[in-house]
Formats: structure tokens, sequence, C-alpha cells
């Protein structure tokens, strides 16, 4: 993974995390949005024959389909592609991991303004989750994270320069499609994926069924009974749902 600032939640025994610190000062210490798209601009090379453009298509035919059918019912168009509400980390993850992966292989372009995005999470953590969470740690060298904090004038600026710097710039994934941007949180937008408190697609915990106790249920029956209702929301997938349709997939 590539992190565009001064933090990082990867752990540095696990990943080697490359900064662009030398070429692009800590976004998060900007006040002046200009100073800081002029300096993403400087990291920019001379070189005017981009090896790859952005890919705005979802490899997941369901989930594709889905999105279809919202933007003709909404008469809409991209950007953004996608708007996700509701619990959508783990539907980014889902997203990003199966975008970075083999056979598609793109590189991702993330805007965090929470500060909440771990991409160790785009890596399956057991073998039953693989299928949906495909990327390899090799792969998340090709996540270059940006986290500019809840400044609107930062996001702007983040927003503004990547395009050049993705297309034309110094950096690992030059042998890459370059896929878009996924902006998380910032009240302004952006990206081909955006993840915030409003959204067309609302994500959620699939419902299993697990409901409240019975009544006259005892305490030490409840408390051997929690373990197990534990297990199965814990086993549960994940749904995204709207009015045009919904999508599942199972992950942690």
């Amino acid at each position: 993974m590539r992190s565009h600032s001064t933090s990082t939640a990867i752990s540095p025994n696990l990943i080697s995390v490359h900064a662009f610190i030398k070429k692009v000062p800590p976004y998060t210490n900007y006040d002046d949005s200009q100073q800081l798209l002029e300096s993403l601009r400087g990291a920019f090379t001379n070189n005017n024959n981009p090896s790859h453009h952005r890919n705005p298509g979802i490899p997941i035919p369901e989930l594709s389909a889905l999105i279809s059918q919202y933007q003709r019912a909404t008469q809409s168009a991209p950007p953004p592609l996608l708007s996700v509400s509701g619990r959508y980390l783990p539907f980014l993850y889902h997203l990003i991991s199966t975008l970075i992966s083999a056979p598609h292989s793109y590189t991702v372009v993330i805007v965090d303004t929470e500060g909440k995005f771990d991409a160790t999470r785009l890596v399956a953590s057991q073998s039953s989750s693989q299928a949906n969470y495909p990327a390899t740690l090799a792969d998340l060298a090709h996540v270059h994270l940006y986290r500019p904090g809840r400044s609107q004038e930062g996001v702007k600026a983040v927003l503004g320069g990547v395009d050049e710097f993705m297309l034309y710039g110094d950096h690992a994934s030059r042998g890459r499609q370059w896929w878009g941007t996924v902006v998380i949180g910032g009240a302004g937008g952006g990206g081909l994926v955006h993840a915030g408190w409003k959204g067309w697609l609302r994500v959620e915990r699939e419902d299993v069924g697990v409901g409240g106790f019975a009544a006259g249920v005892s305490i030490e029956e409840a408390l051997q009974a929690r373990s197990s209702r534990m297990h199965t929301v814990e086993q549960a997938g994940w749904t995204a749902s709207s009015r045009w349709g919904s999508y599942s997939w199972k992950g942690p």
C-alpha cells in the first residue's frame, strides 16, 4: 500500500509501506488547499505516455447489474458510479480487494477523510472468505491511500491533483490500469465511489433471524445460548440494498 500521509494503520512488520513524503508533504498539515495542490503537481513527471487509464466498470456482475438498474431508473451517470451508506467499510474491503487482485489487477486510489480504512482487511483472514476477499499482500502495494483529514478544501485539493499524478507520476503502479478513486466521508463527495452517511446503496449485516430472547428465559439459559447466537451473527454475510435491488456476499 502506498500511504500518502504521516500515519498508516498497517503494521510495518506486515507490509513495507512506501510513503511519498519526500515528494508530497503531509496533507494533514496544510491550511492552504492551493499549496497542497501545487505540491501534488510538483510530484508529477513529464511522461506523456501513460500506460494505463481508468476503467469505471465494476467486475462483479450482480453489483454491476444493480448499478445499471439504478442509473436507468434515475437517469443518472457517473461520477459517482456508486454511493454507499450504512456499514460501508466491509463493502469497500470486498470491492477493492476484488479490483486489485487477479485477474483484474487494477490500482485504486482511496481518499479516507475518516482515518478508518484498514488495508489489511483487503486480504482474507480465513480461507472460507478468500473468494470474496481475493487480494494478496503483494496487491496492497497498488492501493494508494490519502488521508487529508475532514477539511473539504483538503479533499478537493487531493481530487484535483490525483488524476495527473496517477497517470503521469513516478509510482510503482504504472504497470497496472488505474481503476479510479474511492472517497470515504467528505461532504463534497467525489470519486467513482463515495461512501458516507448518505447513499442510495445501504450496507447492513445479513439478517439471520436472531431476535431477542423469549419471555420467561432465565439468565442461565440466556448465557448458555449467547455464544451460539453470537457465532451465528458473526458468520452472517453482508447485504447492500436499495430500492432497485440488493447485493449480498459473505465475509467478516
